[in-house]
């Protein structure tokens, strides 16, 4: 039940930016973001959140989020999105996706991870 209600807070923050960014201000087709959302939100939440957070401190897998949103936003997008995604709108979207994962992952780290990870940094 914690990966559900983790899973769905996740997927309104990333959903939150991208429609707004890609779809309202960038004209980006919505059920497309949708579908790139749900990849992103895939691709962070097992790589950044099970992986990096668990193993290393919230700074360290902030960052990784950023990268790897990003990298997923401008590589994966156009696939998803039938259309470039310009670099400096993926760094942006990941940079305000990564500060909305700053507290998200103290969330995880209090709610999912064991408690004697190194998470709360």
């Amino acid at each position: 039940m914690s990966h559900i209600t983790a899973l769905l807070i996740k997927t309104a923050l990333v959903l939150f930016v991208l429609l707004v960014l890609l779809s309202l201000i960038n004209g980006y087709p919505g059920w497309n973001t949708i579908g790139l959302s749900v990849v992103v939100v895939l691709a962070s939440y097992l790589i950044g959140d099970m992986f990096i957070l668990k193993a290393t401190n919230n700074w360290v897998s902030t960052l990784a989020d950023v990268g790897l949103c990003t990298l997923v936003i401008w590589l994966i997008g156009p696939l998803l999105l039938n259309e470039a995604v310009p670099f400096f709108l993926a760094f942006f979207s990941a940079l305000l996706i990564g500060a909305g994962e700053w507290f998200f992952h103290k969330y995880v780290a209090r709610a999912i991870l064991d408690k004697n990870t190194k998470a709360y940094s």
